[in-house]
């Protein structure tokens, strides 16, 4: 009997070996060849799931958004804390905190600067970040119905700061070590509203 492949699983298994690859050596290391020895297969069973570079590229920025979007999920259904507890892990589940959060940011950094310039690769990136904002967005409004958070705040405008915000917190200290010195120095970040305008703080 021929052995059963599990195509889904295969294809996540390389996407993964690309992430590995951005993440310790950056993107200009992602070749067909070190993306396959990374991931223990041929260079042809890497062509049947990858036809391009381009292709894996977006592959592995598929398999990024596909993991951090889990991560964003489980926390925004966590109904063991509220709503304000959830908002901050949220953000921290982006910051740079430790081995793997460094990794994601690396790797969404590259996938930033590599959107510039591809139309394909701009288009996941915006789907990604559309889905980080609507979790927010369902969780201020929580926030908001739970008292936390003022009622006549637009939960959408206030997502799209959030992100902004968190993002920027996030590369800013992967390219400056002082930056991520301090973030990784304390316990996290708080989040304070001033004058109807989020604001993180390290704690």
């Amino acid at each position: 009997m021929p052995k059963i492949v599990d195509h889904d699983q295969r294809r996540a298994e390389l996407a993964d070996a690309a992430l590995d690859v951005i993440a310790r050596d950056g993107i200009r290391a992602v070749t067909l060849r070190t993306v396959a020895e990374a991931a223990g297969w041929s260079t042809g069973v890497l062509n049947h799931y990858f036809k391009s570079h381009n292709d894996l590229l977006v592959g592995a920025l598929r398999r990024a958004a596909e993991i951090q979007g889990r991560m964003f999920r489980q926390l925004r259904n966590d109904l063991s804390t509220d709503p304000m507890q959830r908002l901050r892990q949220l953000v921290e589940s982006v910051l740079p905190l430790d081995a793997r959060r460094v990794a994601m940011t690396r790797i969404f950094l590259v996938f930033y600067a590599e959107a510039a310039a591809s139309p394909e690769a701009r288009e996941e990136v915006a789907d990604y970040l559309h889905n980080w904002r609507r979790v927010l967005e369902r969780v201020i409004t929580e926030a908001q119905e739970a008292g936390q958070l003022p009622a006549h705040l637009d939960p959408a405008a206030l997502a799209v700061e959030l992100v902004a915000l968190s993002d920027g917190l996030a590369v800013h200290a992967i390219l400056d070590g002082q930056v991520l010195k301090r973030l990784t120095a304390g316990e996290g970040i708080e989040i304070e509203l001033v004058e109807n305008s989020f604001r993180l703080s390290m704690t």
